[in-house]
């Protein structure tokens, strides 16, 4: 199994996302972007994934909907299907690169509501393969991610088989690629797309996520599996944390790595690797946290977490 990384990270301090969209054409946005991606390789993630510092969504919508950029409506033309941190970080040396895209029914979702119409997800699919497209030109990406937080989750998101199958029938690529889900509840949808290689469960938090898939389907249909070993639900973290010392680590920075070595120390993560081994074996291609780090207070703490899980990994590998 992989150690690799959803993509989101912490800004620097003293950065906002409101810099950051005023500023994403400049040489300080671009070096920010590679500290970050060097940040990761430097924590031991081994499929580190540009960082993502936009939300998720305006990332690629604000170029899709953008009428100067299209072939038609919400069709965006493939020479600005461009993902600008990934540019960036093939900028300087690095073996292997993951690639995070906002997934056709979340883009839909978030911009439309729950109606869908074919026409529009056709579309908003074919824009996010054009990403994808431009973005495996670069060798050294050998995974793409589709992130699709609402399938699953969200009561009023119910595609069709025929929808799920317009949406990522798309995508399909001689590298690596994930879907990256939030509730594993909608995995058996996908398990008949042929160009969907691996299903992300995030099985940290809730450690009953990964009683929800079965084996016998993975093995069937040739799929493998990402899974989430490590908490990213920082707030979740932190509660636990205060609740236990009485403390309130919120107030320092240096009690909430402390917060993060108690709670999701080595041992733990260790042992969250060993149960998903135990049940999948070599179906898991991937591990790595729940999800984005974005959240976390600082890109020392989000380090924190990816050295932990890095080192849980080496002593699993030891073991057996």
């Amino acid at each position: 199994m992989i150690f690799d990384d959803i993509g989101s990270f912490p800004l620097p301090e003293g950065i906002t996302r409101e810099w950051v969209e005023k500023n994403l054409e400049t040489k300080e946005y671009e070096e920010m972007v590679q500290r970050a991606f060097l940040m990761k390789v430097n924590s031991g993630v081994e499929c580190p994934n540009y960082p993502q510092f936009r939300d998720m969504i305006e990332q690629f919508m604000s170029l899709i909907r953008n009428p100067n950029y299209q072939d038609e409506a919400y069709l965006i033309s493939k020479k600005y299907a461009v993902i600008k941190e990934l540019e960036a970080v093939e900028k300087i040396e690095c073996d292997v690169v993951r690639v995070c895209v906002t997934g056709p029914f979340e883009l839909y979702y978030k911009e439309f509501g729950s109606v869908i119409y074919d026409d529009i997800l056709t579309n908003l699919s074919k824009s996010i393969s054009r990403f994808i497209e431009n973005a495996v030109k670069h060798s050294n990406v050998k995974c793409i991610s589709i992130d699709e937080p609402s399938l699953g989750l969200s009561p009023e998101l119910q595609p069709t088989q025929e929808q799920i199958s317009i949406a990522f029938g798309n995508f399909n690529f001689d590298v690596d690629v994930q879907i990256h889900l939030h509730s594993p509840l909608y995995y058996t949808n996908l398990l008949d797309i042929e160009g969907i290689d691996i299903i992300g469960i995030e099985a940290a938090k809730d450690k009953n996520a990964i009683d929800l898939v079965d084996l016998d389907d993975l093995e069937s249909y040739d799929k493998k599996i990402r899974i989430g070993v490590a908490r990213s639900d920082i707030d979740g973290i932190i509660a636990e944390f205060n609740a236990k010392h009485n403390v309130n680590a919120w107030k320092d920075r240096n009690i909430i790595v402390k917060a993060i070595e108690e709670i999701e120390n080595v041992e733990t993560i260790k042992k969250r690797i060993e149960n998903a081994y135990n049940k999948f074996e070599d179906r898991i291609a991937y591990t790595g946290p729940d999800c984005g780090l974005f959240s976390f207070p600082s890109q020392e703490v989000a380090v924190a977490l990816l050295k932990n899980v890095k080192k849980a990994l080496e002593e699993f590998r030891e073991a057996i």
